[in-house]
C-alpha cells in the first residue's frame, strides 16, 4: 500500500470526523422547534447546570459561583458599594418558561433561583427612613427569587457562513416569592446597641430592601448570564440549537 494512498485514506477519515462531530459542539442542547415551548423549557433545564460549570470552550465563565468584583447599590438616600460579592446556587436554577416568537423575534425565559451572596460592604445613609451606617461582611439569600428575562434575538453569518443567534438588546425584571435573608457585619461600628435595632430592623423588613437597593444587584448578575450566553450563541451554529 503505497503512502499516497495512506495519505488520502487519513485525510478522509478526518473530514469524516469533522462531518460527524461539527453538529455536537453542544449535545447537552436538544434543538427545538421555535413554537415548542415544553421542548424549549426542557432542554434550557438540562443545559442550566452544565452552564453553571463554565464551558471555556464555547466561551461560556463558570457561573456557579458566580463573582463580581465591584458593585455601587446605592439609591437616593443611601449609598450602598459591594466589592468581592460571590453568589452560590445557580446550577439548582428552575426553570418556569421559555417561549420564543419568530416573528418578534423574542425570546422570553423565566427562571426562579436561590442564591446565596457573600461579600464585603460599605453603606451609609437611610434605609427604609432610617438612618444605618456600616462597613464589613455580608451575606444575602434571596430565596425563591423568579427573574423574568425577554431577549431580542437577531442574527448573523459567522466566519464560517453559519447562521447565529445574536443578542441585540434584553430587559428583565424580578419578584421574590419567599423571605430573604441579610446579614451585615459591624453595623454602626460595632455599637451594639444600636447594631442590635438595626438587625431586628433588616430582619423583619428584608424583603422590602431587597426591592429597594437589589434592582443594581439583580441586573448585574442577570448581564453577567446574558453576556455568556451571548458568546455562547457566538460559538455555536443556529442548525445546532434549534428544529428547523
Amino acid at each position: 500500500m503505497n503512502k499516497n494512498y495512506n495519505m488520502i485514506t487519513f485525510f478522509k477519515v478526518c473530514l469524516f470526523l469533522h462531518v460527524v462531530y461539527a453538529g455536537d459542539i453542544a449535545p447537552f442542547i436538544t434543538k427545538c422547534k421555535w413554537d415548542d415551548s415544553n421542548c424549549l423549557k426542557s432542554s434550557t433545564q438540562n443545559a442550566i447546570a452544565i452552564f453553571a460549570k463554565g464551558i471555556p470552550e464555547l466561551g461560556v465563565e463558570t457561573l456557579d459561583p458566580i463573582n463580581v468584583a465591584n458593585l455601587d447599590a446605592s439609591s437616593k438616600t443611601l449609598k450602598l458599594f459591594l466589592k468581592n460579592t460571590t453568589g452560590t446556587g445557580l446550577k439548582d436554577t428552575i426553570v418556569k418558561k421559555v417561549s420564543r416568537s419568530i416573528s418578534e423575534s423574542k425570546l422570553l425565559v423565566t427562571l426562579q433561583c436561590t442564591v446565596d451572596f457573600k461579600g464585603q460592604y460599605e453603606m451609609n445613609g437611610r434605609l427604609i427612613f432610617v438612618p444605618i451606617e456600616g462597613n464589613g461582611g455580608a451575606r444575602v439569600i434571596l430565596r425563591k427569587i423568579i427573574i423574568t428575562v425577554e431577549v431580542d434575538l437577531g442574527e448573523k453569518i459567522g466566519d464560517d457562513g453559519l447562521k447565529r443567534w445574536n443578542i441585540n438588546d434584553w430587559k428583565h425584571s424580578y419578584e421574590l416569592k419567599d423571605k430573604a435573608t441579610i446579614e451585615l457585619e459591624n453595623l454602626f461600628n460595632g455599637n451594639k446597641i444600636l447594631g442590635f435595632a438595626a438587625h431586628n430592623l433588616i430582619a423583619s423588613n428584608s424583603n422590602e430592601i431587597v426591592l429597594e437597593v437589589g434592582p443594581p444587584i439583580v441586573k448585574a448578575i442577570v448581564e453577567k448570564i446574558v453576556n455568556n450566553v451571548k458568546r455562547f450563541f457566538e460559538k455555536v451554529p443556529a442548525e445546532d440549537l434549534e428544529l428547523l
